[in-house]
C-alpha cells in the first residue's frame, strides 16, 4: 500500500545564491533532505532509496519541468497553478539531498519571494508516495522499497520537525494509529510465545 509523504526536512536553512534582477529569477539552495536520520514523523529514508529517486528525477531537472508549490498540497499531483519554484538542481553529499530552485513569477512565487527576501524562515517540505514499514525497535517508520519522490515544497507550518507541539498534522495522525496497531500485535505475539511455553510445561509434568 503506498501512502502520500509528506516531511519537513529544512526549516530556514534556504540560501538565497541570487536576487531577482530584471528577468533573472532569485536563486535559493538548501538541504532538500537527509537520509538515514528520524525526521519530526519518525521515518527514516535509506540512502539508496533518495539516490536512487534523485537519479531518476535528472531528467526533468534538464527538461525544466520539476516545479514545486507553495504550503502543503493535499495530494501527489503537481498543480501548475499554485507553481511557486522550479527545482534546478539536485544531488547528494553525504546523506544529505542538496538542492537549488528558481523562484517563479508566478502569484504563488511572487509571495515566496517577499517571504524570502523579508528574512522569512522557510520549510523545506519533500512530496512523496510509498509504503512504511514499523521498527518497534527504534520507534520509527522505515520508508519502502516503492518509494517515488514527486517533488518538493516550500511551507511555513514546521509542525514535523516538532517546533509546534500542539500542531499535528494528518500524516502525525496515522502515524499514531499504526504505532499503537503495531504495539497491539508485538502484545499478541508475546502472549502467543507465551502459551506455547506454558502448553510446553504441562506436557513436562
Amino acid at each position: 500500500m503506498s501512502n502520500l509523504l509528506r516531511d519537513v526536512f529544512s526549516f530556514g536553512e534556504l540560501q538565497i545564491l541570487s536576487e531577482a534582477k530584471g528577468s533573472q529569477a532569485m536563486k535559493v539552495r538548501g538541504l532538500f533532505q537527509e537520509a538515514e536520520v528520524k525526521n519530526g514523523n519518525r521515518r527514516i529514508y535509506g540512502k539508496t532509496l533518495l539516490e536512487r529517486e534523485v537519479n531518476k528525477l535528472q531528467p526533468l531537472l534538464s527538461e525544466r519541468r520539476l516545479v514545486g508549490e507553495l504550503d502543503h498540497p493535499k495530494d501527489e499531483v503537481v498543480h501548475l497553478t499554485n507553481a511557486s519554484h522550479l527545482i534546478t538542481g539536485l544531488h547528494m553529499e553525504g546523506n544529505k539531498v542538496i538542492g537549488e530552485a528558481e523562484i517563479l513569477n508566478t502569484p504563488s512565487g511572487k509571495v515566496l519571494h517577499e517571504l524570502l527576501a523579508a528574512g522569512v524562515k522557510i520549510g523545506i517540505s519533500s512530496r512523496a508516495v510509498g509504503g512504511l514499514t514499523y521498527d518497534p525497535d527504534n520507534d520509527s517508520y522505515n520508508v519502502n522499497e516503492n518509494l517515488k519522490l514527486i517533488t518538493w515544497d516550500m511551507v511555513s507550518d514546521p509542525s514535523c520537525q516538532g517546533a509546534f507541539p500542539g500542531k499535528v498534522n494528518e500524516n502525525m495522525v496515522i502515524s499514531e494509529a499504526t504505532r499503537r496497531a503495531a504495539e497491539e500485535i508485538d502484545n499478541l505475539r508475546s502472549e502467543k510465545v507465551y502459551l506455547e511455553a506454558l502448553k510446553l510445561m504441562l506436557r513436562k509434568k
